[in-house]
């Protein structure tokens, strides 16, 4: 098992947010993806809200960057993790309502003790991709083995567009965004996601189209 500390598994995110944030918006214009369903206005407008709100997080926090998770479709906003007080919570939420191009907005974020949230990062790295850690005490799956599962079993299903979904995993409960193309579809995307060991619940904010 490759184990990646805290600190480098943060820097890896710090750059992929940088990558974020330097984009050149203004010359890409607004760009479709062929298999997505939403419209290439839909894209940009998507990218933009994200880069303001992660360019807002850099300025006034840079923990932010690390432990708070912005997800976008179609200008509906879905924010996860955990901060360590109620003052950061209403910090994040306030930037993130800034924005009046957002059309909803999904709030899951935790407020949680420091031990907490270290202990939660801790196991994370220690664990890794693996389903089960040596010590269950503390987690008893891994949330990045749930994401990975999560993108695999979607990836190959027949009748499910995955890269019309969002989700994050958070102590083992999953929020998941999107569109289905049907009921069918939508209810085959909720039984693989439930089926995963380890996953507690799901929160569900797909919408049927």
């Amino acid at each position: 098992m490759i184990r990646i500390s805290r600190g480098w598994r943060d820097a890896m995110k710090a750059v992929s947010v940088c990558a974020v944030l330097a984009m050149p918006l203004a010359a890409c214009g607004p760009l479709q993806m062929p298999l997505e369903d939403r419209t290439g206005n839909d894209q940009w407008v998507d990218t933009k809200i994200k880069s303001g709100i992660l360019g807002e997080f850099s300025k006034v926090d840079h923990t932010y960057l690390i432990d708070v998770n912005v997800d976008i479709w179609k200008q509906q906003v879905m924010i996860t993790g955990m901060v360590d007080s109620k003052g950061k919570y209403f910090d994040v939420m306030s930037i993130v309502k800034q924005d009046d191009r957002i059309k909803t907005v999904y709030d899951h974020l935790e407020v949680a003790d420091a031990e907490t949230i270290d202990a939660y990062h801790k196991a994370e790295d220690e664990y890794g991709k693996n389903a089960v850690p040596t010590d269950s005490a503390t987690q008893s799956v891994s949330d990045t083995w749930i994401e990975s599962q999560i993108k695999a079993l979607l990836l190959a299903e027949k009748g499910v567009s995955s890269v019309n979904y969002r989700w994050q995993s958070v102590s083992n409960i999953v929020y998941i965004m999107g569109d289905a193309q049907s009921g069918e579809e939508l209810d085959k995307v909720l039984s693989i996601v439930r089926r995963i060991k380890g996953v507690k619940r799901v929160v569900s904010h797909i919408a049927t189209i």
